[in-house]
Parts: C-alpha cells; structure tokens; sequence
C-alpha cells in the first residue's frame, strides 16, 4: 500500500471515528396509507411497512384479556336506557341493567372478586393519524411506538 493510500485511509478511519452517530431521538410522522402502511415523516420520506416495527395495540383486531374487579355504570334512567343482550339455547333476550354485582369475598385479590373479559380493539391506524416514531441506530429500522394524542374539541 502506497503512503498515499495509507494516508486516505488513515483520514477515512479518523472521520468514521469523530462523526456524530445519527439521531435516535423521536420524531412524529403521519400515516399516508393503511393497506399497505406507509408513513411519511418530513417532507419527503416515506417509510413502508418493511422498514416500520409497530406496536401490537395500533392493530385493528388487537385483542387483550383484562380482570374486571370494580364496574360503574351510566344511563340507568329512561333517557339513556342501557341494555344487555344473554345468549341462551332458547334464543336471544334482551333486559334493561339495573343491577351488576359482583362477588365479594374477604379478601379482595380472591378469584371469586374477578371477572375476566376481552377487549377487541377497532380503532387501528388511520390514513391521517399522525404517530410517534423512533428509528434505529442505522435509521433503516423504525419503531412505531403510539399515537400522538390529540386535544379534544371543546
């Protein structure tokens, strides 16, 4: 190898060494199609679904298991009737709530205190949702981690 080479690899090695890393800081992007996911973060790049790793509750169809151990309810006057429908071999029938209970023991951390059930969730990502993204060391790997929260209107 010649000094020449020597040298511009001496110079290549001291600039891969002393350049700052890339980001990894946060950053926001907007969802610009669903089927298939593509979300653009600035003005120009588009990541696809290739380079995205989502979280599992931004799914449409996400489906968790939760123990029940305190209800409320609403809407038990006429105004706002609230309805429960029970499957039974005879057929469907429909009774007006206005009385949930649940079993209590002494000791509150019992099963008997418990009622499991499973939430589906449906509202997945949507053209115009804008997320929070977070890319990996080599910016080829993007991780989409929620929602930004968005402000109700008053």
């Amino acid at each position: 190898m010649s000094s020449e080479d020597r040298l511009a690899k001496l110079i290549v090695d001291l600039y891969k060494e002393n350049r700052n890393p890339p980001s990894t800081a946060p950053r926001v992007g907007t969802v610009v199609s669903v089927t298939p996911l593509k979300i653009q973060y600035g003005d120009s790049i588009i990541l696809e679904r290739r380079h995205l790793v989502i979280g599992e509750s931004l799914m449409p169809g996400y489906k968790r298991t939760v123990e029940l151990t305190e209800l409320q309810m609403s809407g038990l006057d006429e105004k706002f009737p609230v309805t429960i429908v029970f499957y039974r071999s005879s057929g469907t029938t429909q009774e007006r709530i206005t009385k949930l209970d649940i079993p209590i023991t002494d000791k509150p951390d019992s099963q008997e205190n418990k009622i499991k059930a499973t939430i589906t969730y449906i509202d997945g990502l949507k053209v115009g949702d804008q997320v929070i993204l977070q890319p990996d060391e080599s910016l080829k790997l993007w991780f989409v981690k929620d929602r930004v929260w968005k402000e109700p209107d008053e």
